[in-house]
């Protein structure tokens, strides 16, 4: 068991250094400002309940973990599902889909917009392309936080920046 003031300074530092990061990753997830706030002192809360089993290698990780957990009982509790029922496409690399959607995004009159358009496509999907393009996470550890396959990692990344970019392109025209 740690030290209580080793408990203390642990929990301070996730707080100064990844609250801003896992506030955005439930704003963008859930959609919602105000709930948002809550998952985030959620997250912390729980931090602090288990942070002597935590394992310290990959702390932002291990908080986006929590912090999706706690996104994905959000919806379950207000009963908000989606469902994807998505055919497969000719697989793209992901690396020209990132800059696809990076260019669409400069590019974009409005971030309002884009945020929009970002809550428009099914939840699993956007909460790959925020966890790749925003926290810039690699494939392999979006799999581990999310407990997906890395080809569903990969495939979910895929479907939703092309959904992001036909819901773009169809508003411009």
């Amino acid at each position: 068991m740690r030290n209580p003031n080793d408990r203390q300074a642990i929990v301070r530092s996730a707080v100064e250094n990844y609250y801003d990061d896992i506030y955005r990753f439930c704003r963008y997830y859930t959609g919602n400002e105000t709930d948002s706030y809550d998952i985030t002192q959620d997250v912390f809360l729980r931090f602090m309940k288990y942070v002597n089993s935590c394992n310290y290698r990959n702390l932002k990780g291990y908080l986006l973990m929590i912090a999706r957990n706690l996104c994905c009982d959000y919806f379950h509790n207000q009963a908000v599902r989606r469902e994807n029922i998505v055919s497969l496409d000719a697989v793209e690399t992901a690396q020209q889909n990132m800059a696809v959607c990076c260019s669409s995004i400069e590019n974009c009159d409005s971030k309002i917009f884009f945020n929009e358009v970002l809550q428009s496509i099914p939840r699993e999907q956007r909460e790959v392309v925020i966890l790749r393009l925003h926290d810039g996470l690699k494939f392999h550890e979006i799999s581990k936080i999310t407990g997906c396959s890395l080809s569903t990692v990969k495939s979910r990344y895929r479907l939703g920046i092309a959904c992001i970019r036909n819901k773009m392109e169809g508003d411009r025209v």
